[in-house]
């Protein structure tokens, strides 16, 4: 068993341009405190772990349950209306949905997400794709703090009682290629913002993502079955 599991923001959804900002709207219009969008300065790039360092720079003590409840609502409810306005529909990584519903076709695979956003707005920005996320094993930052234990989490909830050959994290920052690292799984860079020996343009070019995967190809019959042609040819980076 093969388990390969996604990041979503940047690597399987174009959300990265609007996603952040609206995050950190959120913290402002709840909290009526400003927040430092350097998002590689903060310990945990995740939304719940981000928000607890911001309320500790700024003194907060205490009870921090209401302040995450209310500025989850507000990213919700902004993200909602971003989403509204674009039809409900987001651009993918081209090639996201149809490399991720191949995956979770094959027998030896078991495929999971693993993001360090909040569960509704990371349902929301994968449906906005066409992918449901009822059926991808998600784990979120709405399960922990530290995008390792995310991962895990995601694991276990891929995979069951079952165990796995081999571990592959999509992603595309720095922080997910430092979370496979500490968790000894393989990892595949997606898009020009993670440096890596193994890294591509998008999930176009399903053979070479096959190959770096260490996927055998699935018989003609079979990619029939499952549509699970490649769409096109994608360019792989070698960074």
């Amino acid at each position: 068993m093969h388990l390969v599991v996604f990041d979503v923001d940047g690597t399987l959804v174009e959300s990265e341009d609007f996603d952040g900002i609206l995050y950190a709207r959120a913290i402002r219009n709840a909290l009526k405190i400003d927040v430092d969008e350097d998002w590689a300065g903060y310990r945990h790039q995740t939304d719940s772990g981000i928000l607890n360092e911001v309320l500790d720079r700024n003194g907060a003590g205490g009870d921090r349950s209401q302040a995450h409840v209310s500025v989850k609502r507000e990213f919700i409810a902004l993200v909602a209306g971003y989403l509204a306005a674009c039809g409900d529909r987001l651009p993918e990584v081209p090639g996201a949905r149809a490399f991720v519903n191949r995956l979770a076709a094959r027998p030896n695979v078991a495929v999971a997400i693993a993001t360090g956003g909040w569960k509704d707005t990371a349902a929301m920005k994968l449906r906005a794709i066409g992918l449901d996320p009822d059926t991808l094993n998600l784990a979120s930052g709405s399960d922990a703090v530290s995008r390792v234990e995310i991962m895990r989490i995601a694991a276990k909830r891929a995979l069951g009682s079952r165990s796995a050959a081999r571990k592959t994290y999509f992603g595309n920052r720095p922080w997910d290629r430092e979370a496979s690292r500490r968790l000894s799984w393989h990892f595949i860079g997606i898009g020009p913002d993670v440096e890596h020996s193994t890294r591509f343009d998008d999930l176009l070019d399903q053979e070479s993502l096959d190959g770096a995967l260490a996927l055998t190809a699935p018989t003609a019959a079979a990619a029939t079955e499952t549509g699970s042609r490649p769409e096109s040819t994608g360019r792989r980076s070698g960074a």
